[in-house]
């Protein structure tokens, strides 16, 4: 069957339409991407589904792709891993990352063993970009928006500073401007640096800094620093147990309140063959996994799994495999609302967070004893942002900081507008560098689909024990790497089946013992067996495999069938004919 399948690959691929190049030098806008998907589906029928699972409040299709390789089976009828990309607006390469990894599995099918053998034994779902519209408004006022454009809790702006790209450059900076009292000062090895004043600092040259942006409500004299406009995240609007955690500014009125949100979590919902599921942002060259807060559990199955998983993440694409819970600096005790919280601790799905990109690694800055996250908190010294400045002038030609320059402010004055481009070259991937920063991980999500259960048919036989009686014997196996249940969490959130195998007979025969439907409960995969060096490191015997025993009573040349099934799993078939010569 083996060999029939990969025939049958190779004779598909020789045959393909060319599969359009997925381009590095920009970000598609929706209509190129829209028109990219369309021109994939087509090229590439056999092997991947386009449809919109929903559409955003203006309009826009929400496209989704199913791919598998349809003359081995049903997508629904084998295990499966979802990506998505783009559920933070501003983090373009999230979406990039998941376009690159479609794009791969279909020029490469066929002619690469690990992704014909993936194809053709699972499915792979991508959400490309969850949020049409927040990365259309990125694109076309250059500010950042968490996810999307629309105003919460109301529509009216708070006063304060808002960010605006004033100077008509298509970058959202910083402005700054003289102060005596402000509490920066220029840094006197780089004048482009700013630098906190001393806590008994005085007479000197001071400023204050701003967003770029203009001021709600100005008085002349205060400025505020307001909730943002647009806070909501589509990570926190996923459903999950907030238990008495406090309400979040950024989790919306209620869970999937949003419909980008509710039509991938519906979407999700009705393919309980999901079992990993992986979501691309940026910045930090970070996979990050659960828990997230204090208290959420992660069995120990789990916990291994994820460990090994991560690690091959990590192998692959040099960063750093930690959980979220270990990257959070501060208010490590607050509670976060993420997808996390549905995904993995309610549906039981292995859910990870890939963060591509680091400039901090990028410009030779060590962040050995410390993490990501506390950096951007501020805890760092200018020497960092020295070798920053530098690696934009020497690799960027210094395009990742925008020079001083002054702009006369319709509220403020004389200000200046500058400062490191956080947008295109911190929450973004230089395009120079794009495609050779995301391939490795393609190569993990491969890697990750085949690490997932795989039910198969070792043996269907029968033997006859009497006068047109028959012992009928199936003997099952998990080939993969995962137990049939996936995670210890489907099991223990009770949402997930175990294996069970059917029977089917043909109207001259019937069964004289057992009944036609059979449960086998989960079977182990491999991830169990760590060590032999010690005895708890491994599951001896055949955990992987089990027997469902009938007798049929039914003459001889009758032809029966089995259908061994599982949630997530997949399914396997196989058909017998009753020989009375025991051949």
């Amino acid at each position: 069957m083996k060999k029939l399948l990969v025939v049958l690959a190779l004779c598909s691929s020789a045959t393909a339409a060319p599969v359009a190049p997925l381009p590095f030098d920009h970000i598609l806008r929706y209509d190129e991407l829209t028109k990219l998907l369309r021109a994939w589906a087509d090229a590439r029928p056999d092997l991947v589904q386009l449809e919109g699972i929903g559409a955003t409040p203006k309009g826009r299709t929400i496209w989704f792709l199913t791919l598998t390789n349809k003359r081995t089976g049903a997508a629904l009828e084998k295990p499966a891993l979802v990506v998505d990309g783009n559920m933070h607006a501003t983090e373009w390469g999230g979406g990039v990352a998941a376009l690159h990894f479609v794009w791969r599995l279909l020029k490469d099918y066929g002619s690469d063993e690990r992704i014909t053998r993936l194809l053709d034994t699972r499915t792979v779902y991508v959400l490309p970009r969850m949020t049409p519209d927040g990365v259309e408004a990125t694109l076309e006022q250059g500010r950042f928006i968490r996810s999307v454009d629309r105003p919460y809790p109301n529509a009216a702006m708070q006063p304060g500073i808002h960010q605006r790209d004033l100077d008509g450059d298509g970058r959202t900076v910083f402005m700054r401007y003289r102060d005596p009292n402000g509490p920066w000062k220029q840094y006197a090895g780089d004048p482009r640096l700013m630098l906190p004043r001393a806590p008994d600092e005085t007479g000197g040259d001071y400023w204050r800094v701003l967003p770029e942006g203009m001021i709600t409500d100005y008085n002349g004299a205060t400025i505020a620093d307001p909730l943002a406009h647009e806070p909501l995240d589509f990570g926190a609007n996923f459903p999950g147990d907030l238990g008495t955690a406090p309400p979040s500014k950024t989790a919306g009125p209620y869970p999937a309140s949003e419909p980008e949100v509710a039509a991938y979590v519906g979407a999700i919902a009705q393919r309980p063959n999901i079992v990993a599921h992986v979501t691309c942002h940026t910045f930090g060259g970070l996979v990050l996994t659960p828990p997230v807060n204090i208290g959420e559990q992660v069995p120990a199955a789990d916990r291994h799994a994820y460990e090994t998983l991560a690690a091959r993440a990590a192998a692959l694409t040099g960063y750093r495999a930690m959980s979220y819970l270990d990257l959070r600096s501060e208010g490590r005790e607050s509670y976060i609302p993420s997808a996390f919280g549905w995904l993995y601790n309610r549906r039981g799905i292995y859910s990870f967070i890939t963060e591509f990109w680091n400039p901090l690694r990028a410009a030779g800055i060590s962040l050995e004893g410390t993490t990501e996250s506390a950096w951007l908190f501020g805890f760092h010294s200018v020497d960092d942002e020295v070798k920053l400045l530098r690696w934009s002038d020497k690799e960027l030609g210094g395009d990742g900081f925008v020079p001083w320059h002054r702009f006369n402010h319709p509220q403020l004055g004389p200000v200046e507008i500058g400062g490191f481009d956080l947008i295109r070259y911190w929450y973004n991937i230089p395009f120079d560098r794009l495609e050779k920063e995301v391939a490795p991980h393609s190569e993990w999500l491969i890697y990750l689909g085949l690490a997932t259960p795989r039910l198969a048919i070792r043996s269907f036989s029968a033997e006859p024990i009497g006068d047109n009686l028959w012992h009928v014997r199936l003997v099952v196996e998990n080939s993969g790497w995962l137990p049939t249940n996936g995670s210890q969490q489907a099991v223990d959130q009770q949402v997930v089946g175990g294996v069970a195998a059917e029977l089917t007979l043909p109207a001259a025969a019937h069964l004289a013992d057992g009944e036609p439907r059979r449960s086998l409960g989960q079977l182990e995969g491999r991830s169990s067996q760590r060590s032999t060096a010690t005895w708890w490191g491994y599951s001896p015997g055949t955990p992987d495999r089990a027997v469902a025993d009938w007798v049929v009573a039914a003459p001889a040349g009758t032809t029966l069938s089995t259908k061994v099934s599982s949630d997530r799993a997949g399914s396997a078939r196989g058909e017998l004919v009753l020989r009375g010569d025991r051949r």
